[in-house]
């Protein structure tokens, strides 16, 4: 079984909430809401799953999202509340710990892309490995990247610093949920962090320095959909016009 595991609670700094009277996972794009779009992605994965929700009490109470989140999974979910902000995606992904630490596979996905490509062939490419990241061809800071060596493997992760042309497409695989928690917990122990938030990226090194063989696979930048800013909500409705 894969656990997949999206973190839903942070706040993003694109999207005034003068203008969204809605959180951005309930924007719509030709009246299918975004989280709707995402789910429906990460369905395809083929392997039996669990979707594990990481939400906002406030975004509950607010905008009833464990009844959507529910609805979109057939009730098949596990949703667990914060009643206040963390330091960062990776601390948010620990409150999952209950659920996630053990030998089943950890998939951890943004909440704000779609990727188009064969997810069942992501996963196979990943399982041989004890993890992995997909990855696209940028250079800008916004994201997070990894360096590989001579045989394709990552040697290092950093965040919103360009170390080579290989960006993190906000797709993390883990052959076992186990390997995901002791490497964050050893982040936090580090203090590994940048302006005192802690990225899901920076457990990687840890598994890097504990041995751990990790792969990407390669995406077309065309085949990655992010949704972190309106206007690229308003390119991803263009693209479905003209499809």
């Amino acid at each position: 079984m894969i656990n997949i595991l999206i973190p839903l609670a942070g706040s993003n700094q694109f999207f005034n909430s003068s203008d969204y009277l809605y959180p951005k996972l309930l924007v719509e794009i030709n009246q299918k809401t975004i989280i709707d779009y995402v789910i429906n992605n990460l369905n395809s994965i083929k392997e039996e799953k669990q979707f594990i929700f990481i939400v906002s009490t406030e975004d509950i109470k607010k905008y009833h999202l464990h009844n959507i989140l529910n609805l979109l999974t057939n009730h098949k979910c596990k949703i667990i509340e914060l009643e206040n902000s963390t330091k960062g995606a990776l601390c948010s992904s620990l409150m999952a710990i209950d659920y996630i630490n053990n030998e089943d596979s950890l998939l951890i996905s943004n909440s704000d892309q779609l990727i188009n490509s064969n997810l069942n062939e992501v996963i196979d490419h990943f399982k041989t490995y004890d993890g992995g990241v997909i990855s696209f061809n940028s250079i800008h800071p916004r994201w997070s990247y990894v360096k590989l060596d001579n045989n394709g493997f990552i040697i290092q992760t950093a965040e919103k610093k360009p170390i080579s042309k290989n960006a993190i497409a906000g797709f993390y695989y883990f052959k076992n949920g186990r390997d995901f928690c002791s490497s964050a917990m050893n982040v936090i122990r580090k203090d590994s962090n940048l302006n005192g938030l802690y990225y899901i990226s920076s457990s990687l090194n840890e598994m890097v320095l504990d041995n751990k063989k990790l792969m990407v696979y390669e995406l077309d930048i065309n085949q990655y959909h992010t949704f972190y800013t309106p206007q690229k909500i308003k390119d991803y409705e263009r693209l479905l016009q003209c499809q």
